[in-house]
């Protein structure tokens, strides 16, 4: 914490952002007051803190942790990172749009250094642990595209994405997904082609339908997500309209339906609880083991 005032709080965090957030009314986005890396000569000086070698990476007894999870009952995953969402974090969403054309070889080493990273310490974990699936996150989209065009991140992002999918399914891993907001639409084939096979949490309003995706890529492509989050703020009528307008992508298979992002805070919490036994319904639970979920047995 660098200061805090009545309404606002404006701290530092480990990668070296600073930023200002309120504390009081509706929570939003912080304010971004100062970023960790604005030249070339602070990411070299941030680079030596992402040394695969440093001794402080090698503190897990990933033998361990691979017995340990050989008898859980639960799918056990991973998560491998980002590869241009971290650096917008490190840089600044403008700036980074900006760094693309004025120092692309920049870019470049901070998405390669990342890279080098993943592997190394996936490689250690993978060795020993089993896992059923992995997740990654970008947030590099908004409701108009991508951040950056298909053609650069085609040059950039995906070869150093593909390395890490095929590590992951030579351990076995036949799940993996990131998690990218907006419309994603442009980049899902590069992504597929890269070795992802499914999205989250498609974002319906810019355009990121789990319809229309099924439409355009079939069974190649595995869905997370998709149920426009402002539908649950309407009347159960809409609720259940909405849940009716993915119902044969879920009976299809390879889609699990849920809110297309966090659920607002005007979402009445009965609304909410509606949509879950509704959406549960769909899905073909039990009616005991709907009502073994306590919140919504009072549902009417």
């Amino acid at each position: 914490m660098l200061e805090k005032h009545e309404d606002r709080e404006i701290r530092q965090w480990a990668t070296g952002l600073i930023s200002e957030e309120k504390t009081e009314g509706v929570v939003t986005i912080p304010r971004y007051i100062k970023f960790p890396i604005e030249s070339r000569e602070d990411w070299l000086r941030y680079k030596e803190r992402l040394d695969p070698n440093h001794p402080d990476r090698h503190q897990v007894d990933w033998k361990a942790v691979g017995e340990q999870m050989r008898h859980e009952t639960r799918p056990v995953g991973l998560h491998f990172g980002s590869f241009f969402g971290t650096p917008r974090d490190w840089i600044g969403f403008e700036n980074i749009c900006l760094m693309l054309y004025d120092d692309r070889d920049l870019i470049e080493d901070i998405v390669e250094t990342i890279t080098v990273l993943m592997e190394s310490q996936l490689s250690l974990a993978l060795r020993e642990v089993q896992i059923d699936f992995a997740e990654g996150w970008e947030d590099i989209c908004f409701r108009n595209g991508p951040m950056l065009s298909p053609r650069m991140f085609s040059e950039i992002v995906s070869p150093r994405l593909k390395r890490i999918t095929t590590l992951l399914r030579q351990h076995g891993c036949d799940v993996i997904w990131t998690d990218c907001d907006g419309d994603i639409k442009p980049l899902v084939p590069l992504l597929l082609e890269a070795g992802l096979n499914c999205m989250f949490p498609l974002e319906v309003h810019p355009g990121s339908d789990p319809v229309l995706l099924r439409q355009m890529y079939g069974k190649q492509i595995l869905l997370r997500g998709g149920l426009e989050k402002f539908e649950f703020t309407k009347s159960r009528q809409e609720i259940i309209t909405e849940l009716k307008r993915v119902e044969k992508v879920f009976e299809e298979g390879g889609y699990i339906p849920h809110g297309d992002h966090r659920i607002p805070e005007d979402v009445p919490y009965d609304n909410y609880c509606f949509y879950i036994r509704e959406k549960l319904n769909m899905m073909g639970w039990k009616q005991e083991d709907i009502n073994a979920i306590w919140p919504l047995r009072r549902v009417k």
